[in-house]
């Protein structure tokens, strides 16, 4: 699908894990980097997912895929220019971009957590985090790396969000 770009659907293992619809654009040993669309057929930034998660992948055959094609953004394409083999080339080359991030955990129900990425220590990730008031948390909050299921960008939220907040957190 890759080659063909067409419009996905991909079912993932994690219980609480919700469908992915977009347009994958790389795939690592480890990880898999997805345009990701919403209803319509509508551009909503980019997921970085597990390749060990993906329990089913399915073309979609309705007029989403098409309508994508209309938008501004196609094709989509591959702004990273990192490894997708390890989580910490990811959000290392994420953290040197500065953007915030949403990142969702293995076992949990309906929870992102939202911030810019301060550093990777050892198996942790210190992400400084926003509010959805768009207030910053005082300090950076670690996140074990291999509890880490998905990582977005740029969607429709996080931009929302980053206008607001502002992608520094006070000092």
């Amino acid at each position: 699908s890759i080659r063909d770009q067409q419009l996905v659907r991909i079912e993932r293992k994690p219980r609480f894990a919700d469908r992915l619809d977009g347009f994958v654009l790389a795939v690592g040993d480890k990880w898999v980097l997805m345009a990701r669309t919403t209803e319509g057929g509508y551009f909503d930034g980019s997921v970085f997912f597990r390749v060990k998660d993906i329990r089913r992948v399915r073309k979609d055959h309705s007029f989403e895929g098409a309508f994508a094609r209309t938008q501004s953004g196609w094709p989509p394409s591959v702004d990273f220019a990192f490894s997708l083999d390890r989580l910490d080339s990811v959000v290392n080359g994420l953290a040197a971009l500065g953007v915030i991030v949403g990142i969702e955990k293995d076992h949990e129900r309906s929870a992102i957590w939202i911030g810019r990425i301060d550093e990777i220590e050892r198996k942790t990730l210190w992400l400084h985090e926003v509010r959805p008031d768009a207030s910053w948390h005082e300090a950076p909050r670690g996140y074990r790396l291999k509890a880490i299921s998905t990582v977005s960008v740029a969607s429709r939220y996080l931009n929302a969000l980053a206008t607001i907040a502002g992608t520094q957190p006070p000092m």
